[in-house]
């Protein structure tokens, strides 16, 4: 199995347990830990011992999206943020179109905060057990970008647009117990026993039968996200051109000195 740097793997059983291992920076979306979670699916679909999954994260975030640090030295220092997004961007859908492909189910064991492309992980999930402290931030209209990792489709398909747009439009952030009444999360369980109901719930898939659970999967992706992969270059086209507009220095700045941003861009 090979060695991440980023990411721990842990077998238990028939399931494979992948935390993301960045817990000093909340477990952000980077090139390198966009590439080894790809890297570690791809592993697992192809290792016949592996029967189901559990994503999760280290420490109190279970992914906090792009490196708003590195966001933040690309505008200190005045350099263009096009060739940082269209990288990251790339990774993060070739990331969350893996984890739709999989023909294994993937329970998100969701510790603490999902935001940004690390909302995109979560719901790109079969399913989602929350901790009661967890929470799904958008984030984005924060620092004046789109929703990226395909969520503006998938949180559209689960909440209907009036929320999503609540959602998004307004960066509302959801506590676990509205993402399971707005039908984000299938479970919301004490913190310290999140992990342990996630990995229930994979058992109980990984002793199901394979072949119709990966076409179950297939067919569930055909039935609501057959336009996917289109919406996840429709989401990067965007970002890579807001993060080139003034408001989007202005919601970075506004950030790192802790103060509400003042955009002006039309």
């Amino acid at each position: 199995m090979p060695e991440y740097q980023t990411i721990l793997v842990q077998d238990q059983g028939p399931v494979r347990v992948l935390t993301l291992n960045q817990p000093q920076l909340f477990n952000p979306l980077d090139a390198q830990s966009g590439r080894e979670l790809v890297a570690a699916l791809e592993e697992a679909d192809r290792d016949s011992q592996v029967r189901a999954l559990v994503l999760t994260g280290a420490g109190k975030a279970f992914a906090a999206g792009g490196n708003i640090r590195l966001m933040g030295e690309l505008v200190r220092s005045g350099q263009a943020s096009k060739p940082f997004f269209s990288e990251i961007s790339a990774i993060l859908n070739r990331s969350v179109i893996t984890l739709r492909r999989l023909s294994k189910p993937v329970v998100c064991a969701l510790n603490g905060v999902a935001a940004g492309g690390g909302l995109g992980w979560c719901l790109a999930c079969d399913l989602v057990v929350a901790a009661e402290s967890a929470r799904l931030d958008p984030g984005y209209v924060r620092i004046a970008v789109n929703p990226d990792g395909g969520t503006s489709v998938m949180v559209a398909r689960l909440i209907g647009l009036q929320r999503a747009s609540e959602f998004f439009m307004l960066g509302r952030v959801l506590s676990a117990s509205e993402a399971l009444e707005w039908g984000m999360v299938n479970r919301v369980v004490p913190d310290d026993q999140v992990l342990a109901e996630a990995l229930d719930l994979a058992r109980q898939l990984a002793a199901g039968p394979a072949q119709a659970l990966a076409a179950t999967k297939a067919l569930l992706n055909r039935a609501t996200l057959a336009d996917l992969e289109s919406i996840l270059e429709d989401e990067r086209r965007w970002i890579i051109e807001l993060a080139d507009q003034p408001d989007f220095v202005e919601g970075i700045n506004a950030f790192f000195q802790k103060r509400q941003p003042r955009f002006g861009g039309r």
